[in-house]
């Protein structure tokens, strides 16, 4: 099976290139290929993803494709996230096709990222596994999968999605809601005990749930009265 993978280079002008001659390029700080754009009798609505590890928009093609985003966008071991930049393009005797990517990122220490996603939990497709793990071989890339977990963490993983933003951040406020976390207790109770402005040690505390510093029972609903606890206690 041959496979090439399609960019835009500096001027705009789309390439095809095989795959081995991408090895070690930013590829996931490159422009966008395909820009997502609502039209009508579109199936699925373009969503927009403000990314808290990168700071920038990320555009997402349906509802599902942003859920899988904001997790990628809260685990710790993605330096860079953003929508794809390549298309993979493949040819085996007659038969041809295409594969198109999730998202592209890089992990902390250097690796880079190529993701396939299936909504509603289903793996992709065989094939697109195997046209992404053929280019990622000759590349240096690594294939994964974007999951969306749905049910109760999901919920509680986009509200606190909703304070991710860095107005909500400050090491001064983390410092003294750590130290009023560091035993298990009601997330309002802890927020209202730092002396903060009104309103303010909540909006931290949900900040530091979406960081990860603060953590909580996951599996059950998250309201202000949920027990939280520093993640440093977790054990």
């Amino acid at each position: 099976m041959e496979v090439q993978v399609r960019h835009r280079d500096d001027l705009g002008r789309e390439r095809l290139l095989p795959a081995r001659a991408l090895r070690g390029a930013p590829v996931e700080e490159w422009p966008v290929l395909h820009d997502q754009r609502p039209y009508r009798g579109r199936r699925s609505k373009v969503r927009q993803w403000w990314s808290y590890t990168t700071k920038k928009d990320l555009l997402c093609r349906s509802g599902e494709h942003a859920n899988a985003a904001m997790f990628l966008d809260r685990d710790p071991s993605i330096a860079y996230l953003a929508a794809p930049s390549l298309q993979l393009e493949w040819r085996e005797g007659e038969r041809a096709g295409v594969v198109e990517l999730a998202f592209l990122a890089r992990d902390v220490g250097g690796q880079r990222l190529i993701y396939l996603h299936s909504p509603a939990g289903r793996e992709p497709d065989a094939h697109e596994v195997a046209v992404a793990r053929a280019a990622a071989e000759e590349a240096g890339w690594q294939v994964r999968t974007a999951h969306a977990p749905a049910g109760q963490l999901r919920r509680n993983v986009y509200i606190v999605s909703q304070f991710r933003h860095d107005e909500n951040a400050g090491e001064e406020a983390k410092a003294l809601l750590l130290e009023a976390f560091a035993r298990p207790r009601p997330l309002d109770e802890g927020a209202d005990a730092v002396g903060l402005p009104p309103g303010q040690g909540r909006a931290r505390s949900w900040h530091l749930l979406w960081t990860g510093a603060l953590t909580t029972h996951w599996e059950r609903p998250l309201v202000p009265s949920s027990i939280v606890w520093a993640a440093e206690e977790a054990g």
